[in-house]
C-alpha cells in the first residue's frame, strides 16, 4: 500500500535558527527503527523518487517538501543534518493514518466554536471534562482525538520575541483537561524568558520547532518554585517530543543565560520520557536533569554546546544528563527527602560540542549521594560521548547498572568510571557509607583518553564496589604516563574479561586492593608499563591473557598479593621478566603459560622476589629465547615448586631453550645446574672399557642455543697405560662432527679421574665454543687409543645388536688416531655396529 506524505504548510525543512532551507536532500526513515525507505513516488503513486530534497529557492514554496508516497510505511521520520553535521529527525503520520484523527478534530473544532490553526489566539476549550489517566502513547498523533490536541498560537517564534505566555497557555489548557498533547508548529523559533512548567499525562510535540532561552533561566521543568513532594508524587507521566532547546549560555558576547541552570529539569516524578530532542549551549549546570524521577528515557536525544560561567571554574565537571536525588542543592523544591532516580534509560543519545561551545564536563552521571541510597538500574546503552572534559560516563554510587555499546572520545580524565565518596573526604558527597555493586560495564569503545584511565572504577577502603563486570571493550590510546587502560581499585569480586586495549603510558590493565579478581582473556599491546599489574590482593586469576610488548617492566607484574594464580597467559616482548612475582606476592602460582622474547628485551621468563614465597611455577614455556634454567627462571627467594612431588629443582616441568632432558623428579633435583649429562648419576654403578683406537658415540639431550665450551668423561677403577691418543668430539644427531678437543695424545688418564676438555675446533674452524642450533639428540664422543685402555663410569653397555638400531649408539669408526678435521667439508663418525654400545656417563658445560 502507498501512504502519503510532504506537501502541508507545516512540511518545511528549517535550521536550527528557523531559516528555511532551500534544494537540500532529506533521507526517509521507517520511525523508531532507523531504516532508510527506498521505495518513494510522487504524488501520481507511479513515477519513481531516486532523492528527496526541499523546494529550491525560485519555487513558490521554497524550503516546502513537496507532497510524496511511500510503499507500504504509514510512519516515517525525515533525516537530514544541522550546521554541525549532526542527524536531525522529524516524526510523520501518514496522511491515511491521520483521517480518522481528523475527522476527529474537525468534530472537536465544530463543539468548541473554534479551529485549530496557528491563527488560533485563545487556548482551545472543550465542552466537559475529559478523562486522562494513563500515560500519552505519543509519537502517534493519531491515537489521541482532537479534544486531545493543544496547538500553540499567537506566538511570534522570531526568536526574539517572548512567546513563553503562549506557550504556557496551552501547558495549562492541557493541565486543566487533565492531559493532552501540545503541539509546538515547527519552523519557527520561540523566545523562552524563564521556565515553561509542563504537568501531569502530558505529550510536548516540538518537532521541527526551536525553544530559545532569552532570559536568564533554562527552560522546561515539572514543577512551580512552591511545590512539596514527596518521593516519585510529583508530576508524571510526560512526554517530550522533539524539538530543538536551546538554553543560550552567555559566551563571547553571544547569548543571555549566565545563571546554573538546567534547561530541562523533573523531579519527584515518574514516567518520563525525552525523545527526539536537541538540548544546546547550557550554561553552568545540566542539559536534563532526572531528579527523584522513576523510569525517566532519554531517547535519541543530542546534547550540543556547554559553558562554564560559574567564574571560578568550578562546575567543569557538569553533566549533559545528570542523574540526581533528592537533596537540598541539587533540586529546586522539597521535599529534600533524598529521594534517588531509579530505572533510568539513556539510549541512543549524543554528546559534544556545539557550534559555538564545547564539550560538557561529563556526559551522563551523578554526583552527589546520601549514607545508604543508591541509584539503582541505571542503563547507559548505545550512546556517542565526544570530547568530555572529565569523564565521559561517571557512574557515582550505582547499583544494578549496565554501561553497554557506548563511544567516548577524547575524555579529559577517564572514559567511563564508577566512583564513590571516600569515607575519609569532607566534600559535599563525602564521607558517606556506600558500597556500589552489581554493575557491567559492556562492550563500550573508548579512544583517546587523556588522563587517568580509560575505564576505572574506583572504590575506597571501606566503600569497595562488589561484583563488578568490564567485559569486552575496546581501549584505545592514552596522553600522560599515568593512564592505564582498565583501572580497579577497592573491588571484590571484578571480573575483567575480554578486552581490548593498546598503546596505554602506563598498565594495560591494573587490579589495586581487590580480592578474588579475575582478569581473562583480555589482550593488551604496547603498554608503557606492565601488562597486568596485580597490587595488594588476594586470591583472584590473571589466566589466558595475551600481552604483547611493554616498554618498560613486565608482561604480568603480582606483588604484595597472596594466591594470586598466574595461567595460560601468551607474553610476548616483554621490556623485563615476562611474569614477575614482586615483594610480597606469596602463595602464588604461575603455570601453563608461554613467553617469549620476540624483538623485545625480555630478561627472564618468570622472575622471583626473595620475599616471594610459596610459589608455586609448573608447565611454562620459555623456549626460544635462548635462555638457560637459571636465566629463565631467576630465583632470588626459598626454592618455588617446580615439579611433581615437591620438586624445587629447575627447570622442572618448566620448559626452556637449556634445559635437562625431562626425567623423573629426584633425578631432576639431583642434576648439577648448568650441567647437560648423558645419564642421571642415579643410573651410574659400573663401568665399560672401550675398545682402543675406536670412536664411541654416546647419547645426549641438548637445547637450542646452548653454548657448549667443554666436554667430560670420568674414568673408573682402571686407568689408561700408555696413551698415544685421546680426544673427545660433540655430534648431531645424523652423526656429523660439530665440534672436537685437541688431542691430548700421551698425557696421562689416572683411574677415577674425571677428565674435561676444551673445544678446539668447529664446524666454522679454530674456536672455544660450539651453539647449538636445534634441541633434540645429539652425540659425544669419546676415542681413546692406548695399551690399556681405561675404563668409563657408565649405566652399562648393550650388544651391538641392539645398539646399532635407528638412531643407535655405540661403536662407530676403528682404527683411529688422531682427532679428524671437523671444518670445510667435515667429518661424518660411521655407521654404528663396531663394539658394544656403551652409556658411558658424559656432560657438557
Amino acid at each position: 500500500m502507498l501512504y502519503t506524505f510532504g506537501g502541508t504548510p507545516a512540511d518545511v525543512l528549517t535550521d536550527t535558527a528557523g531559516n528555511v532551507v532551500t534544494n537540500y536532500p532529506l533521507l526517509v526513515k521507517v520511525a523508531g527503527t532507523g531504516a532508510t525507505v527506498s521505495a518513494l513516488f510522487e504524488a501520481d503513486g507511479t513515477t519513481p523518487i531516486s532523492e528527496l530534497r526541499s523546494n529550491g529557492p525560485s519555487s513558490s514554496q521554497p524550503g516546502a517538501i513537496r507532497t510524496f508516497k511511500a510503499q507500504d510505511v504509514s510512519e516515517i521520520e525525515y533525516e537530514y543534518l544541522d550546521g554541525s553535521g549532526q542527524p536531525i529527525r522529524w516524526y510523520q503520520a501518514a496522511r491515511e493514518v491521520a483521517a480518522g484523527a481528523l475527522d476527529a478534530a474537525q468534530a472537536a473544532q465544530e463543539a468548541a466554536s473554534t479551529k485549530l490553526d496557528m491563527e488560533t489566539e485563545d487556548p482551545q476549550t472543550v465542552d466537559g471534562p475529559v478523562t486522562f489517566n494513563s500515560p500519552i502513547s505519543a509519537p502517534n498523533l493519531g491515537d489521541q482525538s482532537a479534544a486531545r490536541w493543544f496547538v500553540v498560537s499567537g506566538a511570534t517564534g522570531d526568536g526574539v520575541a517572548d512567546d513563553r505566555a503562549a506557550i504556557q497557555a496551552q501547558l495549562d489548557a492541557a493541565h486543566a483537561a487533565d492531559g493532552g498533547i501540545v503541539f509546538i508548529p515547527p519552523g519557527r523559533t520561540y523566545g523562552i524568558s524563564t521556565f515553561l512548567v509542563v504537568y501531569a499525562d502530558t505529550t510536548i510535540w516540538a518537532y521541527g520547532a526551536t525553544l530559545k532561552a532569552i532570559g536568564n533561566t533554562g527552560l522546561l521543568r515539572n514543577f512551580e518554585p512552591t511545590d512539596l513532594f514527596a518521593g516519585y508524587t510529583g508530576r508524571s507521566r510526560i512526554r517530550i517530543m522533539g524539538g530543538t532547546w536551546d538554553g543560550n549560555a552567555a559566551d563571547a558576547g553571544v547569548g543571555t543565560v549566565t545563571a546554573t541552570t538546567n534547561v530541562m529539569s523533573f523531579a519527584h516524578c515518574e514516567d518520563i520520557t525525552v525523545r527526539d530532542v536537541t538540548i544546546t549551549n547550557v550554561s553552568s549546570a545540566h542539559g536534563l536533569e532526572f531528579n527523584s524521577t522513576a523510569r525517566g528515557r532519554a531517547l535519541n536525544c543530542q546534547f550540543l554546546g556547554y559553558k562554564d560561567n560559574s567564574g571560578d571554574g568550578s562546575r567543569d565537571f557538569s553533566e549533559a544528563i545528570q542523574i540526581d536525588m533528592a537533596v537540598a542543592g541539587s533540586v529546586g523544591i522539597g521535599d529534600f527527602d533524598a529521594t534517588p532516580s531509579k530505572d533510568i534509560l539513556i539510549e541512543g543519545c549524543y554528546v559534544g560540542p556545539s557550534s559555538r561551545l564545547g564539550s560538557f564536563g561529563r556526559g551522563f552521571g551523578s554526583h552527589m549521594l546520601r549514607t545508604g541510597v543508591y541509584y539503582y538500574g541505571i542503563r547507559i546503552i548505545g550512546n556517542r560521548i565526544d570530547s568530555p572534559r572529565q569523564q565521559g560516563i561517571y557512574g557515582f554510587g550505582w547499583r544494578r547498572a549496565v554501561i553497554s555499546g557506548n563511544v567516548v572520545n577524547g575524555s579529559g580524565l577517564s572514559g567511563i568510571q564508577l566512583s564513590r565518596p571516600d569515607p575519609a573526604g569532607s566534600g559535599p558527597s563525602e564521607g558517606y557509607t556506600i558500597n556500589g555493586r552489581n554493575i557491567a560495564i559492556v562492550g563500550n569503545t573508548i579512544e583517546g583518553a587523556k588522563d587517568a584511565s580509560g575505564i576505572r572504577v574506583y572504590g575506597a577502603s571501606g566503600g569497595t564496589y562488589d561484583q563488578v563486570t568490564i567485559a569486552g571493550n575496546s581501549v584505545l590510546g592514552f596522553a600522560t604516563d599515568a593512564s592505564n587502560g582498565i583501572h580497579v581499585e577497592y573491588a571484590s569480586r571484578p571480573n575483567v574479561t575480554g578486552n581490548t586495549i593498546e598503546g596505554t603510558q602506563s598498565t594495560g590493565i591494573v587490579v589495586f586492593n581487590c580480592d578474588s579478581a579475575n582478569i581473562g582473556s583480555n589482550s593488551i599491546r604496547n603498554s608503557g608499563s606492565n601488562g597486568v599489574n596485580v597490587t595488594g590482593c588476594s586470591g583472584g586469576q590473571v589466566a589466558g591473557n595475551t600481552i604483547d610488548t611493554t616498554s618498560t617492566n613486565h608482561g604480568i607484574f603480582v606483588t604484595t598479593s597472596s594466591g594470586v594464580a598466574v595461567q595460560s597467559n601468551r607474553i610476548n616482548a616483554a621490556a623485563s621478566a615476562g611474569i614477575r612475582l614482586s615483594t610480597g606476592a606469596t602463595g602464588s602460582s604461575v603455570i601453563g603459560n608461554q613467553v617469549r622474547k620476540g624483538s623485545g628485551t625480555t630478561t627472564a621468563g618468570v622472575s622471583l622476589d626473595a620475599s616471594a614465597t610459596g610459589a608455586v611455577i609448573l608447565d611454562n614455556d620459555l623456549s626460544g629465547n635462548s635462555w638457560s634454567a637459571t636465566t629463565a627462571l631467576p630465583v632470588s627467594t626459598a626454592a618455588p615448586v617446580t615439579g611433581s612431588g615437591g620438586m624445587t629443582a629447575l627447570p622442572g616441568s618448566n620448559v626452556v631453550d637449556k634445559d635437562v632432558t625431562p626425567v623423573p623428579a629426584l633425578e631432576a633435583a639431583i642434576s648439577p645446574v648448568g650441567r647437560y649429562e648423558t645419564t642421571s648419576r642415579l643410573r651410574l654403578g659400573t663401568s665399560s672399557t672401550p675398545t682402543s683406537g675406536t670412536l664411541y658415540l654416546v647419547p645426549i639431550w641438548l637445547p637450542k642455543g646452548l653454548v657448549v665450551s667443554t666436554i667430560s668423561f670420568v674414568s673408573g677403577g682402571t686407568a689408561a697405560a700408555s696413551p698415544t691418543n685421546w680426544w673427545f668430539t660433540l655430534h648431531d644427531s645424523a652423526r656429523k662432527a660439530l665440534a672436537r678437543t685437541a688431542d691430548q695424545t700421551t698425557a696421562s688418564w689416572a683411574a677415577n679421574t674425571v677428565k674435561t676438555l676444551n673445544i678446539a675446533q668447529t664446524t666454522a674452524g679454530a674456536g672455544s665454543s660450539y651453539t647449538t642450533t636445534y634441541a633434540g639428540l645429539h652425540y659425544l664422543g669419546v676415542m681413546i687409543k692406548a695399551t690399556t685402555v681405561c675404563n668409563l663410569v657408565s649405566e652399562g653397555s648393550m650388544s651391538d645388536t641392539v645398539a646399532q638400531v635407528a638412531p643407535g649408539l655405540g661403536g662407530t669408526d676403528a682404527g683411529l688416531s688422531t682427532p679428524p678435521t671437523v671444518s670445510g667439508a667435515g667429518f661424518t663418525a660411521g655407521a654404528f655396529g663396531t663394539g658394544s654400545g656403551i652409556l658411558a656417563y658424559g656432560y657438557v658445560t
